[in-house]
């Protein structure tokens, strides 16, 4: 049961109503002209939608995301994406830190709600730590984006498309503006879809499998335990939410594969080695995200 804070607000309602301003505010500003590409006002229904499905990152849209936004309406996106992946309760910590503002015991009691913890105690660290692991993974994911986006699309668009695929990967939203087709075109580009797949699992895990990970490893390289000992110090948490991540994935993967595999509309014109590789996208992204790299409209009945 969510703790009621000073406010007369529960966690639950304050996480609401933050999501909910975040809704309204994109929506007022994804419908300006500054917004869109063209310089025309976009409708309310659109707005409203395209903003919802950024916060909530979720990956469907009713306007095509490079197309029809510009680059303030894609930074707006962008913004959303990133506040709906981190969280508000993350997010509203870390705009009080960077504002240098006292973070009280009432912020404190939300982060405790908000990650479902049983101590105060480094909290604010906690947070700290998540903005930059969330960061780092996304710079990382970004930058070999950059390898290929640039050669493409020139250095300014291509570092702004790295950066936005980097983070709507990571938040698991689905969202990208490199093609009318989300990554189609990339479909053989091992690349394109090691990073995404990458960045679709560790943003999907979540922070708390994140730092048992990390924990575990920093105990295997002090007291040189096997890799074996390492997972089974593991929280019941982190290996429930590990092995049930690797059996779905590999488990949708070879099912797609072999329901697909001599399907010409999806992966049935492919070599093997790319059959797999998008086997494997398409179990990871129908899992968490929204990218695709074959015509989901085309899959077998028996695959859909």
């Amino acid at each position: 049961m969510a703790r009621k804070i000073r406010s007369g607000l529960t966690t639950t309602q304050i996480i609401a109503f933050g999501f909910l301003a975040g809704i309204l505010i994109g929506t007022f500003l994804l419908m300006l002209p500054i917004s869109s590409a063209e310089g025309m006002w976009t409708a309310p229904i659109d707005a409203a939608f395209t903003a919802t499905t950024s916060l909530c990152v979720t990956g469907l849209v009713t306007v095509n995301t490079m197309r029809h936004w510009g680059f303030f309406g894609q930074a707006v996106i962008l913004f959303l994406i990133q506040f709906g992946g981190l969280g508000v309760v993350t997010f509203t910590t870390t705009v009080l830190l960077l504002l240098r503002k006292k973070i009280t015991l009432k912020d404190r009691l939300l982060i405790q709600d908000a990650y479902n913890l049983d101590t105060l105690r480094g909290l604010v660290k906690l947070t700290i730590d998540i903005l930059k692991g969330t960061l780092l993974l996304e710079g990382i994911g970004a930058c070999f984006y950059m390898i290929k986006f640039i050669p493409e699309f020139g250095v300014a668009y291509g570092i702004w498309a790295s950066v936005f695929n980097a983070v709507s990967a990571m938040c698991n939203a689905g969202m990208d503006i490199v093609s009318d087709y989300s990554l189609m075109p990339y479909q053989t580009s091992l690349l394109v879809n090691g990073t995404t797949i990458a960045l679709i699992i560790l943003g999907g895990i979540g922070f708390p499998v994140w730092w048992d990970a990390l924990r575990g490893l920093r105990e295997k390289k002090e007291k040189k335990y096997s890799f074996c000992k390492m997972l089974s110090k593991l929280s019941l948490h982190s290996k429930v939410v590990l092995s049930m991540t690797v059996a779905l994935i590999f488990g949708g993967a070879l099912i797609i594969f072999l329901l697909e595999y001599s399907n010409p509309d999806t992966i049935g014109g492919l070599s093997l080695p790319h059959k797999l590789l998008a086997a494997l996208f398409q179990s990871v992204t129908t899992r968490t995200a929204g990218f695709l790299t074959i015509p989901q409209e085309c899959l077998r009945d028996t695959t859909s």
